[in-house]
């Protein structure tokens, strides 16, 4: 038995622990421990008094004290709801446990109730008026265990008490009126937690129109809008690190009742559907993880549809119009754009022939625009112009085709280095050019006179990297040509060689030199590094050095620098070229494996590859034995069998085409010792059935073998007369295994350990489908695709199955791989695929059991305009057949291209539709079936492809 302490009760004072929210973002949501701010508690005894946060664990319930006396407790708890304002709650519990007990034998039923505040006059004869009743649990004989738990969902308590404004709540816990003045009731609790996890939902502000940017419109001054329309808007949430989304709404005004809602796209939203001059009321909100916010004030736009009728006028007068060639790279032409007073333009889109583009504004509606640009290459060029209105309707484009005379000079920059001077060549491409001018970009032009159509002059780099020089033609004082040459400067000195080089494949053994050239002002000498150290080599009274060097086989990398007095190193210059070694080589793949495979009486894939580049083919000899040739250039495949253990040797050379020989190259391996590993079936062990694995020794005088599984026990088995046992074991589990195995003479020599992977395959097939069992997808009289497969071929030979618990039917199984199975769609719903394999046998495979669901989307058929392919044409008419979709179709509903309709559906479920294309390309017709209710199945997205003749 638990009792109360009554002299807790009455004497102790103090005030109660606050619970401190201890709130953590969890994706960005709030979660912590609301603060209780106080509790307090009313006593029978004390009828005219309360008691308020006293250290005592609180009480509810009867008891008696020491002197006798009677008691019956309620205790109130508030919590601060501040923390929780403009949010919505998604999970709280009010959570704490009994302390003492009086009786546990004694059935008690303890309420939770939400109160009034306590206030100051609060009395055990005024008590805080009980409004909402949250919980009643029995504990004791028959109900919950004894001292207990007791917890309540107070999710939809909090969110209520948010609505109402509320910043605080107050609970109490008391035993039922009938049992609490019951002397056995009496129990003390730890004070309760109120846990919550909130969100605060985004808000939307500045709902506009973009592209071009306009204010939302009200109802008297509608915005305009096009066929396809941005809409933007600005959200925020108040919980930070929040992936916020932002949901539109609109419908037209006199047509509440037609609202829709999409999703905002930079590339604007498809209204096409409503008429020119149609006034429409949009609205905007932000969603969160958890919430949507509260919807944006209510916005207006009007439609406008129709696009300025006629292309503007385009002219210029340094680019005339036509072939005749006119003003000249880099040279600045400004054409002029007209809208010849149509007041709907408000401003010219243009383009040019290789990508760029823009918009500038007319000077007035119906006005103007001047335009400058500078082509940058010579020849035919376009610019195309198209006039818009204040929604971003495109009317007729106007291409304005000039020919850019070819007038920049011809150029290069001879670099020195970074210091040095660096030299500029000039040549006119025009006859009357006097003189030119040349910079680095954002430096001051120097001019030079040109003669003879030409000049020369200098530059001089001051930093290493990519560097822009400017390069002009001028007749007398007048630009005629500008070009633009993209300079790499670096101060790595200039390595040559006449011998080593990539025009020259030299041999090993050759000998030649390398010379060193500064690109640096400031040289005491250089550094070069083949790979095995930096080496000194000082230069000549010309800055310049020469390096001797006798040729080594291989790909060679020279790195060379240059260092200045002061000890700084330049960057590096990088000189590769390629020494050929004129020996062939060879390779065998299966000799550098982890696991060798090769043994004697096994055929042997050699490589035989030669740098050589005039090769025709081989000849070589394997131990010994006659000359073979083969065909082929620097490389070729040859196999070979080697007949015993020990050295085996391959000598080859490679043949040129003039009919001399290379070196011989030799290539020497001892086959492996370890036994051979094979298993019957040869494609590997097959899970529940036997399996035999073949032990052979290709060593003489073989005992028995050594075999272990997965590095387990290991067993013995003797050896035959031919030199070879088997091993017969029965797979439960699959994947694969591996297997180690040692032949042993009788002398007991062991031979190396020869280690194979042998594969377990599954018997069961497997079904992959795009149809599973948490979407439905498709619908009645659709046709579902689903790859079957299995590891147990080529012994299964064909795939077996069941829809639904229809007939059964087969379908011949793939060698290869995956078997595609097509079925006809019959049920909505979940449906059932039953699988088995077969082999030539007539072994049946366990059967594989795949759930999916079949949606309500209709079946749209076409013979004019069939799913995904060209077909038809403009003006071409198509008929369409829909049936399918939820039981009992009523009608169809149908969209494409702006075009919408509906139509009713027969006895039979079946409608028709024709359409008639306006425009070729590709078209996605939505088609939803309803039922007689209204209710709505799933839509099926039909895409088109219609000839555009």
């Amino acid at each position: 038995m638990h009792r109360i302490s009554t002299l807790v009760l009455v004497t102790a004072v103090g005030v109660a622990a606050t619970v401190l929210a201890t709130g953590s973002p969890a994706q960005a949501s709030t979660s912590g421990n609301l603060p209780l701010t106080s509790w307090a508690y009313l006593d029978s005894h004390s009828p005219k008094s309360k008691f308020v946060d006293q250290t005592i664990p609180p009480p509810i319930g009867g008891s008696v004290d020491s002197a006798g006396a009677a008691h019956t407790y309620r205790s109130y708890f508030t919590y601060d709801l501040t923390q929780l304002k403009g949010t919505i709650v998604h999970n709280s519990y009010l959570w704490t446990y009994e302390d003492t007990v009086v009786d546990c034998t004694k059935l008690t039923t303890v309420e939770v109730w939400r109160t009034a505040p306590v206030k100051d006059k609060t009395t055990w004869k005024n008590p805080p008026a009980e409004l909402e009743r949250l919980t009643s649990t029995d504990y004791g004989p028959n109900g919950y265990g004894c001292p207990g738990y007791l917890g309540i969902n107070m999710v939809p308590i909090l969110n209520a008490a948010l609505s109402r404004h509320e910043k605080s709540i107050t609970v109490e816990y008391r035993v039922v009126a009938a049992q609490e003045a019951d002397p056995r009731t009496g129990r003390t609790y730890d004070r309760p937690t109120l846990s919550f996890t909130a969100n605060h939902p985004p808000v939307v502000t500045d709902p506009r129109l973009g592209a071009p940017d306009r204010p939302c419109g009200t109802l008297a001054k509608p915005s305009p809008a096009a066929a396809s329309t941005v809409f933007l808007s600005t959200a925020t949430d108040a919980d930070p690190g929040e992936y916020l989304t932002t949901t539109y709404a609109i419908w037209p005004v006199e047509h509440p009742d037609q609202r829709r809602e999409f999703y905002g796209y930079s590339s604007g939203v498809d209204l096409s559907q409503y008429a020119d001059g149609e006034v429409l009321a949009w609205q905007a909100r932000a969603s969160d993880y958890f919430d949507a916010g509260p919807w944006s004030k209510t916005c207006y736009v009007v439609m406008d549809k129709v696009a300025p009728k006629n292309p503007p006028v385009v002219t210029s007068k340094v680019y005339v119009s036509g072939i005749g060639q006119s003003g000249g790279v880099g040279v600045p032409g400004r054409f002029r754009f007209d809208a010849g007073g149509d007041r709907d333009v408000v401003a010219f889109v243009w383009r040019d022939s290789i990508g760029y583009s823009g918009q500038v504004a007319a000077r007035h509606r119906g006005g103007t625009a001047a335009f400058d640009f500078t082509p940058k290459r010579s020849g035919p060029q376009s610019i195309y112009v198209t006039s818009i209105d204040a929604v971003g309707n495109r009317g007729p484009e106007r291409e304005f085709r000039f020919f850019v005379a070819n007038t920049a000079p011809y150029a290069t920059v001879t670099v020195g280095g970074i210091g040095l001077p660096s030299q500029v060549n000039l040549t006119a491409t025009k006859p009357e050019v006097t003189g030119f001018g040349y910079l680095i970009e954002g430096s001051t032009e120097t001019r030079v006179p040109a003669v003879d159509g030409k000049a020369t002059g200098t530059v001089t780099f001051t930093a290493a990297g990519y560097t822009n020089v400017i390069v002009r033609s001028y007749v007398g004082t007048k630009l005629i040509g500008e070009g633009k040459l993209e300079i790499s400067v670096s101060d790595a000195p200039l390595v040559e060689s006449a011998e080593f080089n990539f025009e020259h494949d030299q041999l090993a053994g050759a000998t030649g030199s390398f010379t060193f050239r500064p690109r640096n002002a400031d040289v005491a000498y250089y550094e070069y590094n083949f790979g095995s150290g930096w080496q000194r080599l000082d230069p000549a009274a010309d800055h310049a050095a020469v390096l001797p060097w006798t040729a080594v086989a291989g790909w060679q990398t020279l790195t060379v620098r240059s260092v200045t007095a002061g000890g700084t190193p330049s960057r590096e210059a990088y000189y590769q070229f390629r020494v050929i070694d004129p020996v062939p080589t060879a390779y065998a793949p299966s000799l550098e494996t982890w696991q060798r495979t090769d043994a004697p009486g096994l055929p042997l894939t050699i490589e035989l590859s030669t740098q050589l580049n005039d090769v025709t083919g081989y000849a070589y000899r394997f131990n010994g034995g006659p000359e073979q040739l083969v065909s082929g250039d620097w490389g070729v495949q040859v196999t070979v069998t080697p007949p015993a253990l020990g050295d085996n040797t391959l000598t080859f050379q490679a043949i040129r085409a003039d009919g001399s020989r290379s070196p011989a190259g030799s290539f020497t391996w001892q086959p492996f010792e370890g036994p051979i590993i094979t298993t019957d079936p040869a494609a590997g062990g097959v899970i529940n059935r036997p399996t035999t694995i073949k032990l052979t020794s290709v060593r003489p005088d073989v005992k028995e073998f050594r075999y272990s599984f997965e590095l387990g026990e290991e067993h013995t088995v003797a050896a035959g007369p031919d030199g070879t046992a088997t091993v017969t074991f029965t797979p439960d589990t699959f994947a694969y295994f591996l297997v180690h195995a040692v032949s042993v003479d009788h002398a007991g020599v062991a031979s190396p350990q020869r280690e194979a992977i042998i594969p377990v395959r599954d018997t069961r097939v497997t079904v992959w489908s795009q149809y599973d069992d948490w979407l439905p997808r498709g619908g009645i009289g659709s046709d579902a695709v689903f790859d079957l497969n299995t590891q147990w071929l080529p012994e299964v030979v064909e795939y077996r199955y069941r829809l639904n618990g229809g007939a059964e039917q087969a379908i011949a199984a793939d060698p290869a791989g995956s078997t595609a199975l097509s079925v006809l769609l019959d049920r909505i719903g979940e449906n059932t695929l039953v699988v088995t394999g077969r082999t030539a046998s007539g072994e049946l495979s366990p059967e594989t059991e795949y759930r999916f669901l079949v949606g309500t989307a209709p079946k749209v058929v076409s013979q004019e305009y069939p799913r995904d392919t060209w077909a038809g044409g403009v003006g071409v008419p198509g008929r369409f057949d829909f049936t399918g979709g939820p039981a009992g179709v009523a009608s169809f509903e149908w969209s494409i291209g702006g075009q919408s309709g509906t139509v009713d559906a027969d006895e039979a479920g079946h409608a028709t539709i024709t359409w008639t294309p306006t425009e070729g390309g590709g078209h996605q017709m939505i088609v939803v079936a309803h039922t007689a209710d209204g209710t709505a199945g799933d839509p099926t997205y039909y895409y088109m492809l219609v000839n555009y003749t």
